[in-house]
């Protein structure tokens, strides 16, 4: 007889059923089951769509009167800092020697170049914990960002194109070489790099009388960088040519190249001036030299 009222109130059971939460829906469950009779657990938790786990705590809070309180926050994953306490600081402590704050200065954000994969053998390295000990990447990014660092590459620091004090050490430079252009015992040289071009019968915009055909496609190629040297009292150049990128190990090979070159300059020279990109206008001096 109930199991024919049941089949019929199927419908409405599982609208109440809806409504409940908690207790009180394991509670309703259970009473269905116990009404059902045998087989009631299988019953209800195949019509209703609930766990027999769920119905029998639920007839056992029938029988015995007492309410079983559902501990939410204990289940689920621990935190790794349950784990590993000291985690986070050991990671901040990798972090901060080699971070940037926001070049813009438009957050408050810390950027770095260490990627996950880095900051988790430098845990290992210099922190002193096991590959095994340690949670996924992704965990580890995870605790990355908590801390407010944001992995990506840093783009370098923009200069400004002019500050206050510009004019006055342009004006500072003019007067430095206007002091000097007339002493012997002191030598200015400018150096400067041009951009790097490809090496190939590429047309730049030239011109052949024997109908020489250009590559119409530069995708690949050894490329050349020139570096000049201008004696800027003698208006004498020397030119380079490499390569290989601009470094600062270049750049003082190729003086010690010039100097060796052109050492009976240097038999009187006690001061030796060095500008990057020289150039000078009559018109307008304090805006003529840029110099390093």
């Amino acid at each position: 007889m109930i199991q024919n009222f049941l089949e019929n109130g199927k419908g409405f059971l599982k609208k109440a059923l809806k409504f409940l939460k908690g207790n009180d829906k394991r509670l309703f469950a259970a009473s269905i089951a116990l009404e059902y009779g045998y087989g009631g657990e299988s019953y209800v938790a195949g019509e209703f769509n609930m766990g027999r786990d769920t119905i029998r705590k639920g007839i056992h809070e029938l029988k015995s009167g007492i309410r079983c309180e559902d501990a939410v926050n204990m289940r689920g994953r621990k935190s790794i800092d349950i784990y590993l306490p000291e985690i986070k600081n050991d990671i901040k402590k990798i972090i901060d020697s080699q971070s940037q704050t926001d070049p813009k200065f438009d957050s408050n954000r810390l950027y770095t170049r260490l990627t996950t994969k880095e900051v988790r053998k430098q845990l290992i390295d210099k922190a002193g914990y096991c590959d095994e000990e340690l949670p996924t990447n992704q965990t580890i990014n995870n605790l990355i960002n908590e801390l407010g660092y944001s992995m990506k590459k840093v783009q370098k620091v923009k200069p400004l194109k002019k500050i206050d004090e510009t004019d006055e050490i342009f004006n500072k430079i003019y007067e430095t070489n206007k002091k000097v252009e007339n002493d012997n015992t002191v030598l200015r040289l400018s150096i400067d790099a041009k951009a790097t071009v490809k090496i190939g019968n590429y047309s730049r915009n030239g011109k052949s009388r024997n109908g020489r055909k250009a590559l119409d496609h530069d995708f690949k190629g050894e490329t050349i960088t020139l570096y000049g040297i201008l004696n800027i009292d003698t208006q004498d150049l020397a030119m380079y040519f490499t390569k290989s990128k601009i470094t600062a190990d270049f750049i003082v090979d190729v003086l010690e190249d010039y100097y060796k070159a052109n050492i009976e300059i240097f038999s009187n020279i006690k001061t030796l001036i060095l500008y990057s990109d020289y150039t000078e206008e009559k018109t307008i001096p304090n805006k003529s030299l840029k110099a390093t």
